[in-house]
């Protein structure tokens, strides 16, 4: 039984890298640069604006719509 489980846990990964699960595409930072994955099924390109998680973090904090300069 322990044997048909692992054969079948094996052809289930082999199945997912076969199907293109996880695959990537690289774009980079607005910001900084720096190259961020995306999933390659998006349809985000390079003419999209966008940002690697630092950037994000210090450009807009905890709320990405509004952005650190909201009135209080």
């Amino acid at each position: 039984m322990k044997k048909f489980i692992g054969i079948l846990f094996v052809v289930v990964c082999v199945f997912l890298v076969m199907t293109g699960c996880g695959k990537t595409k690289t774009l980079h930072c607005d910001n900084c640069n720096k190259e961020v994955e995306v999933k390659e099924k998006s349809n985000m390109t390079e003419d999209w604006i966008i940002y690697c998680e630092t950037c994000n973090e210090e450009l807009f904090g905890d709320d990405p719509i509004l952005g650190n300069n909201q009135d209080k």
